[in-house]
């Protein structure tokens, strides 16, 4: 037996997959924030990662998935595992903000074994693709737009120059040009066509619950996003297109979870799940006919909810639902492209309320326009909203964003910040405020709000079981703690 593995793993291309310890973010190209800086501080499962190994597999490749971030590891352990592997492929994925770190990771895969191949994903490396590509010679390949079927194409061999949708050097290949770009993927229309990610290659243990302790994976239920918020690149990326997988392949995933992980508790991830109201209760309406006692939280817009889809989220096992609010100012909001009103933020928390719903609303400060003033009314609308739980991030430039167009152009972003901030650390300026004003303001409004008596005896109350309380107590004292360091630093 282990003379047949050994001679499988000879003949096999062999793949590793990995998130580069650069640290815990969400590694999602729409939301790259780093996890401490969150309210709700959850390690998710990067599902983008296991779609990739599902697909490198099914092109005949051995294939291993590490998230060094949330196993604590760092460089050590990846040479370590460069060493026993001995990959052929390494795809790595990346932030805008831990992109030169990530980097590193090709050094030291080339060191290992220099004919390996080095492949990168991420938002930051498909907008400055060339730029990286340059500045990165021992990055051999960056994956630009929906990467599952470009990597197909990779591991199973096909000429790079027929494999659409990437950029690459002639390292490579030196029968092409110094580096070149192959034709625009296309979006995958039936998303159905898609494998399950390979969850059995991911160590599941490592991504829980903050609220229960159980085991929390996510289901990709949707792709892209007719909006066009100025700070989100969602759109952009997706050419402002809302492609929705079937509600039997969502069902089917789920029950894979359930019956071969012992996965009950999922956020489904996308912009929002409520966009399509046929198809959001189409699907509720199919979990509750499989009997399936699940646990779960998704994204929505204020403008997307209403008293029908609300009651069906709940009746399949829907306990809360994230906004993103934004602001509390209604000229801000039409600045910012987010077409929705104050009105309409007001009635999607009543209507959640009614249901038995919890609610999670998102707030960005820190475009142009923002002014003390504005963030005064933005405070006092959060405290009027009242929601269970909240975040507030300022406003961080994502290349490809129309935000970022216009700090660079009006001069508010110096480029060598752009990998110093986060959206707990302002690095873009306002007309009138700093980005250390809006650091310091932040701060100090998530304490006045954390700290609420009324809202700290309504969080315990809803958590009702022992074991819950005491998950939110943890919780909500490193948050309290990580807030007071950082005050004390600003």
């Amino acid at each position: 037996m282990f003379q047949s593995d050994m001679m499988d793993k000879q003949s096999q291309k062999r793949v590793l997959i990995i998130n580069p310890p650069s640290g815990l973010y969400r590694r999602d190209d729409r939301c790259q924030s780093r996890v401490e800086d969150q309210t709700v501080q959850v390690v998710f499962a990067p599902i983008d990662l296991a779609y990739l190994g599902a697909m490198a597999r099914k092109a005949g490749a051995m294939v291993r998935i590490v998230d060094y971030p949330a196993l604590g590891q760092g460089l050590h352990a990846i040479v370590r595992d460069l060493h026993e592997f001995s990959p052929h492929y390494l795809v790595l994925n990346t932030t805008t903000a831990t992109v030169r770190d990530d980097l590193h990771v090709c050094e030291l895969a080339k060191e290992s074994n220099p004919g390996i191949v080095t492949i990168g994903k991420g938002e930051y490396l498909t907008i400055f693709s060339e730029e990286v590509l340059g500045q990165n010679p021992l990055l051999d390949v960056i994956l630009l737009g929906e990467p599952e079927y470009t990597l197909y194409d990779i591991i199973a061999g096909k000429s790079l120059k027929d494999v659409a949708g990437i950029l690459c050097r002639s390292s490579v290949d030196s029968e092409l040009p110094l580096v070149f770009q192959t034709t625009e993927r296309t979006f995958i229309d039936n998303l159905d066509t898609l494998p399950f990610p390979a969850r059995d290659l991911l160590d599941n243990n490592l991504y829980r619950s903050p609220e229960t302790g159980k085991r929390l994976t996510v289901i990709y239920a949707n792709r892209g996003c007719p909006g066009r918020c100025i700070f989100c690149p969602a759109g952009h990326l997706s050419h402002y297109r809302l492609r929705l997988r079937s509600p039997q392949n969502i069902v089917a995933e789920i029950e894979e979870c359930v019956y071969h992980h012992d996965i009950q508790e999922f956020l489904f991830h996308g912009d929002t799940l409520t966009m399509n109201k046929r198809w959001v209760i189409e699907l509720c309406q199919l979990i509750c006919e499989k009997g399936l006692r699940i646990h779960w939280g998704c994204n929505s817009r204020v403008d997307t909810i209403d008293d029908e889809r609300a009651e069906w989220m709940k009746r399949a096992g829907c306990w809360v639902v994230a906004f993103g609010v934004e602001s509390g100012v209604q000229e801000l909001l039409q600045k910012m492209k987010k077409t929705t009103t104050l009105e309409q933020a007001r009635e999607a928390m009543r209507i959640c309320r009614r249901h038995g719903l919890l609610t999670h609303a998102f707030y960005v400060i820190g475009l142009p326009w923002e002014t003390r003033n504005t963030l005064k009314q933005t405070f006092k609308f959060a405290r009027e909203l009242d929601t269970d739980f909240f975040d507030i991030n300022i406003a961080y430039p994502l290349p490809g964003t129309e935000f970022y167009d216009i700090a660079v152009r009006e001069g508010l972003l110096q480029a060598e910040q752009l990998h110093q901030g986060s959206y707990a650390h302002g690095v873009v300026r306002t007309y009138t405020l700093s980005a250390e004003d809006l650091t310091r303001w932040r701060k100090r409004a998530l304490l006045r709000l954390s700290l609420r008596p009324k809202y700290i005896l309504r969080t315990l109350r809803h958590a009702g079981s022992l074991p819950t309380v005491l998950n939110y107590l943890k919780a909500a004292w490193r948050r309290l703690r990580h807030l007071l360091q950082s005050d004390r630093t600003a």
